[in-house]
């Protein structure tokens, strides 16, 4: 057995999750740093994210969304399980540029 669970493919839900969630909260402290900072910036367009219904994961969404973010997009997060009907009508409606 290795020295790294993840090599062993030993991976536990709960401590999966829990890392998920770590970095939601990490990037959340990022993007409201940055906000604060009060400096005026280009918008180079708007970004509809979501996880379509019947998947709960978000993990690389949310890397995504942080990463388009602080290079001047404007990102709407829909969240998780979006039914594909509401993601594209946001989209419509907000007139956006980019669905991920």
């Amino acid at each position: 057995m290795s020295r790294y669970w993840l090599e062993d493919l030993k991976i536990f839900l709960p401590e999966l999750m829990a890392a998920g969630e770590a970095g939601n909260a990490c990037s959340k402290v990022i993007e409201d740093a940055l906000t604060k900072s009060g400096e005026a910036v280009k918008n180079n367009g708007v970004i509809i994210l979501g996880t379509v219904k019947g998947d709960i994961h978000d993990i690389g969404k949310n890397i995504v969304g942080v990463v388009l973010g602080c290079n001047n997009y404007d990102i709407i997060d829909l969240g998780v399980m979006v039914p594909s009907d509401k993601i594209l009508s946001t989209a419509v409606d907000k007139g956006a540029d980019i669905i991920g």
